[in-house]
C-alpha cells in the first residue's frame, strides 16, 4: 500500500478540497474506502485513490459499512464510507447505526448536491446531517475552508472512547473547490495514564481480599496491546473469567481459567449469572453492556464489590460498576498484576460444574437428517487454527457459534453483536481478507443472510487483485436449518 512518504505533492494550482480530505484520511491510517459511486462523490473518490486509499465498489451500502467494520476490528484503523446523496446515504443508515453500536471508528463522507441548487432543487434531497445525527457520534456539513482540519476533528471524535462513526456532508462543488493549503494533520499522541499510588493500593486491596473473584472481559479488551496484559492479570490473581462474544479470544478460550462466554443465551446466561452471584468481587475489563441481553439489567446490587478497569467512565447504569480504574487499560492491568497476592479459592468442582452444564446445553444433537448447527460449529472449531479469521452472521445459530467455537486469538470471530445486523458475515469476511490477504477467512451464515449479500461475492471477485487469483482463501460455510 502507498505510504504517506510516497504521496507526491500536488501543485498548488491543482490542490482541491477533496485532496485535503484524502490526505488527512491517509495520515490517520485510512487505507480503504467503500461505497457505490455517484456523480457527487467522484471527486472524493479520485482524491482518495491519489492519496493511496483504495476505493472498493460494493453492491449495497450496508455491506460497505460491514467491510469497513472488519477493517477496524482487524487493524484498529478507521475506514471511510463514501455514499452518494439521497438513496445512497439512506441505504447506508443501518450499517452506520451498526458501527455506532459495535464501537467501530468510521468516517462517512456523504455526497450532496452543489450549494447553488440548495433550497430550490428537491429531487433525492433531504437533510443528510439530520438523518445521521442519531446514529453517529458527530455529524456536520464540511467546512471547505478548513477541510483537512475538519476531517481531523471528526476522526479524533471517531477514535475517542468509545469509538464510533462520524459523518461529514460534502457538497459536490466543495469537493471540487480549490484548497488554499494542504495541511498535515495527524492523530494526537496520547500518553499512557496509570493509577496514582493511593488508587493503586485501594484496587490491590480489593483484589487481595477477594476469595472468589471473577473477571468479565468485554469489547474494550480487544484494543491492540491489551490481550497480553489481560492474560498476565488473570493469571497473577488466579481469577476465572467470562468473555463477551466479541471479546472471545482475548485470552484463548481453552485457557484453564476460561469459563466461557456471556451475552445472548437465556439458558447459558442464567448459569453464568448464578456463578457471578456467588462471587465476592466482580472485575470488569472493558466490559460494555451493549453486547448483553436484558437479563443483565441490575445483574448484581450496589453492595457487591466491583472493580471496573476501562478506558473511560462507564455511565450506562445497566449494572453497578463499582470503583472505576480508568486510563490506559494495559498499563493499569500490569500495575495490578505486579506483586499480586492471590487469595482466590474457588472450589474447582463449582467451576467444573458450570463448564459441564454449558457443554451439555450446546452439545451436538443428532437430527433426523443433515448435520446440527452445533455439530457444524464444532467441526469448524476443530479445524480452525489461531491464524484463521471467522465471521458469523445474525440469527439463533450465532449464539451456538459463540459457545461452541474456540477462539484462540483476539478478534478471531467477527460479528455484529451490538445492533445485530443481518447480512454481516460475507461483507465482513471480504473486509478482513482485504487487510490480511494471506490468512484463511471463513464466513458462517444461513441461507437468509446469504441471499441478502450474495452479490458481494462479485464485489470481491471483481477487485483486480482478487480477479487474477485462481481461487480465493475467503470462503463461506452456509448453514440452513
Amino acid at each position: 500500500m502507498t505510504s504517506s512518504a510516497q504521496i507526491a505533492p500536488l501543485p498548488a494550482s491543482r490542490a482541491k478540497v477533496a485532496d485535503a480530505i484524502a490526505r488527512t484520511l491517509h495520515s490517520y491510517g485510512v487505507r480503504f474506502a467503500f461505497g457505490i459511486p455517484g456523480n457527487d462523490v467522484l471527486e472524493t473518490i479520485r482524491a482518495c485513490a491519489e492519496a493511496g486509499i483504495e476505493f472498493v465498489v460494493t453492491r449495497a451500502e450496508p455491506a460497505a459499512c460491514f467491510m469497513a467494520d472488519a477493517v477496524w476490528q482487524r487493524t484498529g484503523k478507521p475506514a471511510a464510507l463514501i455514499p452518494a446523496l439521497g438513496p445512497g446515504i439512506a441505504n447506508a443508515t443501518a450499517g452506520i447505526a451498526g458501527a455506532l453500536m459495535e464501537r467501530t471508528a468510521m468516517i462517512v463522507l456523504s455526497g450532496e448536491m452543489a450549494t447553488a441548487q440548495m433550497g430550490i432543487y428537491n429531487h433525492q434531497v433531504f437533510d443528510h446531517v439530520a438523518l445521521a445525527t442519531p446514529v453517529t457520534k458527530y455529524a456536520a456539513q464540511l467546512n471547505p475552508a478548513r477541510a483537512g482540519q475538519h476531517v481531523a476533528r471528526a476522526l479524533d471524535i471517531a477514535l475517542s472512547h468509545p469509538a464510533g462513526p462520524v459523518l461529514l456532508n460534502v457538497p459536490a462543488d466543495h469537493g471540487h473547490g480549490e484548497a488554499t493549503r494542504l495541511p498535515d494533520f495527524r492523530p494526537p499522541a496520547v500518553m499512557a495514564t496509570v493509577l496514582a499510588p493511593p488508587a493503586l493500593a485501594a484496587a490491590r486491596a480489593m483484589l487481595g481480599e477477594a476469595k472468589r473473584p471473577v473477571a468479565l472481559l468485554g469489547r474494550g479488551a480487544l484494543a491492540r496491546g491489551v490481550a497480553e496484559s489481560v492474560r498476565r492479570f488473570v493469571e497473577a490473581w488466579r481469577m476465572p473469567f467470562l468473555a463477551s462474544y466479541k471479546a472471545k479470544g482475548v485470552i484463548d478460550d481453552g485457557h484453564p481459567l476460561c469459563l466461557g462466554s456471556v451475552g445472548l443465551s437465556p439458558v447459558i446466561d442464567a448459569e453464568n449469572l448464578r456463578l457471578i452471584g456467588e462471587a465476592d468481587l466482580i472485575v470488569l475489563i472493558g466490559f460494555d453492556p451493549i453486547e448483553l441481553r436484558d437479563a443483565w439489567l441490575d445483574a448484581w446490587d450496589e453492595r457487591r464489590p466491583c472493580l471496573t478497569i476501562d478506558w473511560g467512565p462507564q455511565t450506562h447504569r445497566i449494572f453497578p460498576v463499582g470503583a472505576q480504574a480508568l486510563g490506559d487499560v494495559p498499563s493499569i492491568l500490569d500495575q495490578l498484576a505486579a506483586e499480586a497476592a492471590p487469595g482466590s479459592d474457588w472450589p474447582p468442582d463449582r467451576l467444573a460444574a458450570l463448564a459441564s452444564k454449558v457443554a451439555h446445553i450446546v452439545r451436538p444433537r443428532a437430527p433426523s437428517r443433515g448435520i446440527s448447527p452445533a455439530a457444524l460449529f464444532k467441526a469448524v472449531s476443530d479445524r480452525a487454527t489461531p491464524d484463521w479469521i471467522m465471521t458469523v452472521d445474525v440469527g439463533a445459530h450465532r449464539i451456538l457459534a459463540n459457545h461452541v467455537i474456540r477462539c484462540r486469538s483476539p478478534g478471531q470471530l467477527l460479528q455484529s453483536n451490538g445492533l445485530g445486523c443481518m447480512g454481516y458475515a460475507v461483507p465482513a469476511a471480504i473486509g478482513a481478507q482485504l487487510v490480511e490477504t494471506e490468512r484463511t477467512v471463513v464466513a458462517m451464515l444461513g441461507d437468509g443472510c446469504m441471499m441478502m449479500t450474495a452479490g458481494e461475492l462479485a464485489s470481491w471477485r471483481r477487485r483486480p487483485s482478487a480477479a487474477c487469483r485462481s481461487s480465493s482463501s475467503c470462503s463461506t460455510i452456509p448453514h440452513s436449518r
